[in-house]
């Protein structure tokens, strides 16, 4: 579930720079809303919220896939112009898709690499590279697995591809043995190295298993969560924030504002200053309802745990060396926040019933 949580983890930060902390003192769950929350929402049944979810079940294809992609990423190419692409060729391409003839958000890439026959594309987006040389244009039609786990909402959806092909390469994967394993991997042999990437794939299962529920249910709890007010000074002091945030970018950049607005923003003034309050008022919402459920499930947030989950996205997220220097960019309890409404959501999701599919 890392991937989604940690996506929202990292916006909020960056909504969250200039904060410091206010806290006083190591209590998580008052570092905000330090008072009866249930004067200001209703908050909604959060337990047994429905979502679909997909069985895992691993096959010895997936797993000989992903054995072919790690020899892949070790492999040598050499660019080929002598003949066609074929499987197991690596082919750059350029490609827009469209579905009912529109296009839609992350349908279209520039120097793309895959590998023909690798699974990384539908299978009639890749079978449509066979024969192709680098230059050729190919367009084609293809339908999205259903059910397609990590896009749900392209579940089944037939989608047009127009497909540039820049450059196709010949690989040379090293030989797959103890010897490959021992020297590039770092096990001891093809049996540990495969115990492991098990795991490893049901891990990633997880991640997206929870991606997926998370994103079904956490919005029908925000829908059904009734604010009754809004803690005004909590709301005053983010907002003046945000506004000045933006300020401060047009400032720098030597803009009138109302022009900042209109060039960068595509809106008006009038219009930035709603957005502002809108955009506020939904996080803070969002923040209490976090900081309701966190104190009804006794949640505590280990050292331990802090240490773990933040150092993860100091390295993974933000390609840091360390957790120091993510602590040193932003305040230790900014980051305890949102590493709890992180977990938050995890514990709403555990609570969720599921209708398994397929």
């Amino acid at each position: 579930m890392m991937k989604k949580v940690c996506t929202l983890f990292l916006a909020g930060l960056m909504a969250s720079a200039a904060l410091t902390s206010c806290s006083g003192g190591d209590d998580l769950l008052t570092y905000k809303y330090n008072y009866d929350l249930s004067e200001y929402i209703d908050l909604a049944d959060y337990k047994g919220l429905p979502a679909e979810g997909y069985e895992f079940s691993l096959t010895d294809e997936q797993l000989q896939l992903q054995i072919l992609s790690t020899r892949t990423y070790y492999s040598r190419s050499n660019v080929i112009t002598d003949r066609a692409a074929q499987v197991g060729d690596i082919v750059y391409v350029d490609y827009v898709s469209t579905i009912d003839g529109k296009e839609f958000e992350g349908g279209s890439e520039t120097g793309v690499e895959l590998t023909i026959g690798f699974g990384t594309f539908i299978d009639e987006f890749e079978n449509a590279l066979i024969g192709t040389y680098a230059g050729d244009h190919v367009s084609v039609d293809g339908t999205f697995p259903e059910p397609y786990p990590e896009y749900p909402e392209l579940s089944g959806e037939t989608v047009h591809f127009e497909i540039d092909v820049t450059e196709v390469r010949e690989q040379e994967l090293p030989e797959y043995t103890d010897d490959f394993v021992r020297a590039y991997l770092g096990y001891e042999s093809i049996e540990d190295y495969e115990k492991n990437l098990v795991i490893l794939m049901e891990e990633h299962y997880k991640d997206i298993f929870y991606e997926s529920v998370i994103t079904q249910i956490w919005p029908v709890l925000m829908e059904n969560t009734v604010v009754k007010k809004y803690p005004e000074d909590q709301l005053k002091q983010m907002y003046d924030d945000m506004v000045a945030s933006y300020q401060a970018f047009a400032k720098a950049q030597g803009v009138n504002f109302a022009d900042y607005c209109s060039a960068v923003l595509g809106m008006t003034e009038d219009e930035f200053y709603e957005y502002c309050q809108t955009d506020v008022e939904t996080t803070i919402k969002e923040e209490m309802i976090c900081y309701a459920i966190a104190r009804a499930e006794n949640f505590t947030l280990s050292d331990e745990e802090y240490t773990k989950r933040a150092t993860e996205y100091a390295i993974e997220f933000y390609e840091l060396s360390s957790l120091d220097e993510l602590e040193a960019m932003y305040d230790k309890e900014v980051l305890r926040h949102y590493i709890m409404t992180d977990m938050v959501k995890e514990i709403v999701a555990d609570y969720a019933a599921i209708t398994y599919i397929g």
